[in-house]
């Protein structure tokens, strides 16, 4: 049976830690002491980091670099800047409006072509029956000299006068249509020149965070590896130096790499933070010290204990 501490304690000399402990859980003294939970060196828990994770950050806190450091900080701020170029490209809208302005460009665009092709073809055939109203009128006036033929003179000269409203109206309003295609075409063409930008800067922004994130695989393989051989003497201290709270003691397979440990996570991220050295408080939520003072002397940081969860 795991025992459960009964009060939560830490360190005496520490005020700051000692109101943490009191704060009730592992997220509340992370949040009196202003640690980022995230970190995988500022709690040690039941549900510990990956062991390269852990590891990597052990690196970085004994002040190691990694060759590729500089390249990752490059891409970093790549990154940045191609938020910013997303942000230029598309203006206050997201992709999804840039896709939907392109979309309503292009049936503007269509409908305005529509349009001129239709009043095209009612401009043509006004302009043919007015060629024939005007022709058939002349003809009937060389024919025709008697009353009934003035008649069928101003019937024909009405329908002219009408056919040739008509055509004016039809060709106002071609002109009009073809002055809406032309602006149509230009939105589609700056609608599509728009998104392809978004586009080309998403597709920057991936390959990029593809990057980023392989450089970081790389640093923290790299990192993990580095320290390993001062990790499995810490496993080995711990099963030597740690009295178990519970009675536990289970032996460790520790192998030539991360990859090869094969033991309690618990026990791997309480190594992982001893050869750390931090100077920033840990947060300890599991029972395998018998106090705050065990803790703290064993993963060497100050510390903070609240009990298991």
């Amino acid at each position: 049976m795991t025992r459960r501490f009964a009060v939560r304690v830490a360190p005496s000399e520490s005020a700051a830690l000692r109101d943490a402990a009191g704060s009730g859980s592992v997220d509340d003294a992370c949040a009196a002491l202003d640690l980022d939970p995230d970190d995988p060196l500022a709690t040690l828990t039941e549900r510990p980091p990956s062991l390269w994770r852990a590891l990597a950050a052990a690196a970085r806190e004994r002040g190691l670099e990694h060759p590729g450091d500089d390249e990752r900080r490059r891409l970093r701020t790549a990154l940045d800047e191609s938020a910013e170029e997303i942000d230029a490209a598309d203006g206050a809208d997201t992709a999804d409006d840039a896709s939907d302005a392109l979309a309503a460009a292009r049936r503007r665009a269509a409908a305005a072509g529509a349009d001129v092709d239709r009043l095209r073809e009612r401009a043509a055939t006004l302009r043919g029956r007015l060629a024939e109203a005007r022709e058939r009128t002349t003809h009937d006036a060389s024919d025709d000299s008697d009353a009934s033929g003035n008649a069928d003179e101003d019937a024909d000269a009405t329908a002219v006068d009408s056919l040739r409203a008509e055509f004016a109206a039809a060709t106002r309003a071609l002109s009009e249509a073809e002055t809406e295609r032309v602006a149509a075409d230009q939105a589609l063409a700056r609608a599509a020149e728009r998104s392809r930008s978004v586009r080309d800067a998403r597709e920057r922004r991936l390959r990029l965070r593809d990057a980023l994130a392989n450089r970081r695989r790389e640093a923290r393989r790299d990192l993990a590896r580095e320290v390993y051989p001062a990790f499995a003497n810490a496993v080995a201290a711990f099963h030597s130096e740690v009295d178990p709270v519970d009675g536990r003691v289970a032996d460790a397979e520790v192998g030539d790499d991360p990859g090869d440990f094969d033991g309690d996570a618990v026990v791997a991220h309480a190594a992982a933070i001893r050869i750390a050295e931090r100077s920033d408080p840990v947060v300890v939520g599991v029972d395998r010290f018998v106090d705050a003072t065990a803790a703290r002397d064993w993963l060497r940081a100050p510390v903070v204990l609240v009990g298991a969860e």
